[in-house]
């Protein structure tokens, strides 16, 4: 009976038990599929928050354009092709101001080969031109020509960019003249003299606001690769400064793209790209780091200082985009494949268009102020040219009257002078008399003082006397009245 209990008793148990284990089994099983669909969820929210984050972004951007061998792809904020401006020859350079809504070119129009004796030319005298045009390429303007001297083999011409507030452009040519001149084409000096390889496929430049010029190129070619450099020249110097070099090896060299460099200037940081990763470091070329490494080779380099944002090509059509530390990556958008390499990618946004508002409005202010100035000293030398004759008459009737008058006035000064003279002179003696007649005055007065106290001190002793007398008569006359 007793075992039979037992039994029982563990039959139960261990019935329990198997139920417990089913229950957590399946508890286990709907927390797992519950983590599953959660992850899920959550990996579809983050999803639509970048693919929201992605359009947010892109809102931010105006128009976008890409430099390839045949000119300027103008693209919208979806990547889509609008307009495409085709320069006459490969070899040109451009920069954007998305300030004044302007494109401009420096464009290769001549070259002649420079043959010395007779023999093979190695050298050619190459004629470039300056024009100005609208975003969308149109309207173009030839602003300026100028040459210089390079080896045959050389077919860019050099790095523009622009100070659009200060109005004043950079252009360093494929000689490494570093040359300035205002948006006219005017005003054009040499600023420095920068020394890199003739053999570089493209230079780039930046400009910082305050005037500092960054620029990266080929330095060198060796055995063990290509050497590129970056160089700084301050504003109202001469002296240029490589800040670093970096070598690429030659295996690599077929597929290496031109390297461009952007600054930000509020975290004091310099940004470049070198073939397959992007690069940063203080502007003044310490702290160095690589901040992004890709597959493919990487075209062009942009940032956005108002977001925080850096752009690049892959693949020579997919935008990408990262935050400053070369995180966060995303691709923004796609462009239409195209057979040319891309060689520069710009980007225009929306907070561009605004400074360029802003801009527009302090310029319309100082115009304004310069007009109202311009105003104002006309109308003075209006009123200058219409008071002038009255103000020379004036003067020659003045002249007139003092001839006329000169005469008399020296006929009278003649006359004047001695009746001064004599008026000085009887005045002198005049002044004599009467300081002598004061000192005869004070005399007299002195003497008839002391006469008029001695005849009182006279008088006083005589009453003296007079007074002792009928004072000794008085005293007598009463002695006797007593008698």
């Amino acid at each position: 009976m007793e075992n039979l209990e037992s039994l029982s008793s563990a039959a139960i148990l261990k019935s329990a038990t198997a139920y417990g284990i089913l229950q957590v089994k399946e508890a286990a099983a709907s927390s797992e599929q519950k983590i599953r669909e959660a992850d899920t969820v959550s990996a579809a929210a983050i999803l639509r928050a970048k693919v929201q984050a992605t359009k947010l972004f892109n809102k931010s951007i105006d128009s976008i354009f890409l430099s390839d061998d045949r000119g300027i792809r103008i693209c919208d904020a979806l990547g889509k092709e609008q307009d495409q401006f085709q320069t006459p020859t490969s070899a040109y350079c451009m920069t954007v101001d998305p300030l004044n809504n302007k494109l401009y070119f420096i464009i290769e129009t001549t070259a002649q080969p420079i043959s010395i004796n007779g023999g093979e030319p190695v050298r050619k005298l190459v004629e470039v031109t300056l024009f100005a045009t609208s975003l969308r390429g149109t309207d173009i303007e030839e602003l300026k020509k100028m040459q210089y001297n390079v080896p045959v083999g050389v077919t860019i011409t050099g790095s523009l960019d622009i100070h659009p507030a200060e109005g004043k452009i950079i252009w360093i040519s494929p000689a490494g003249t570093i040359q300035s001149m205002n948006v006219q084409g005017n005003e054009l000096h040499e600023l420095a003299k920068a020394n890199f390889s003739p053999k570089t496929p493209a230079v780039h430049a930046t400009l910082t606001s305050a005037g500092t010029l960054f620029w990266t190129a080929l330095e060198k070619q060796t055995a063990a690769g290509n050497h590129y450099g970056i160089w700084k020249l301050e504003k109202d110097s001469t002296e240029i400064r490589k800040l670093i070099s970096y070598p690429l090896p030659l295996a690599d060299a077929h597929s290496v793209f031109p390297s461009r460099v952007q600054v930000d200037e509020t975290a004091g940081k310099l940004y470049w790209n070198s073939y397959r990763k992007i690069e940063a470091m203080t502007l003044e070329g310490t702290d160095r780091e690589v901040i992004y490494t890709s597959d493919s080779a990487i075209t062009g380099l942009e940032i956005d200082p108002h977001l925080k944002r850096l752009y690049w090509l892959e693949q020579n059509h997919i935008l990408v985009r990262s935050t400053l530390d070369g995180k966060n990556i995303e691709q923004a958008m796609r462009f239409e494949e195209s057979e040319f390499t891309v060689k520069s990618l710009y980007i225009r946004t929306k907070s561009d268009e605004a400074a360029g508002i802003l801009l527009a409005a302090q310029r319309a202010r100082q115009l304004a102020a310069q007009k109202a100035a311009e105003d104002i000293s006309t109308a003075n030398k209006a009123a200058y040219a219409y008071l002038l004759p009255a103000q020379e008459a004036y003067q020659a009737a003045e002249s007139a009257f003092k001839a006329r008058i000169a005469p008399a006035l020296k006929e009278a000064e003649d006359k004047l002078r001695p009746a001064k003279a004599q008026y000085m002179e009887q005045k002198s003696q005049a002044d004599t008399q009467l300081a002598n007649a004061k000192s005869e005055r004070d005399k007299i007065l002195l003497q008839a003082r002391d006469e008029h106290k001695s005849k009182v001190a006279e008088a006083q002793t005589d009453a003296d006397k007079k007074m002792e007398a009928a004072t000794e008569k008085l005293d007598e006359a009463r002695r006797n009245k007593k008698n």
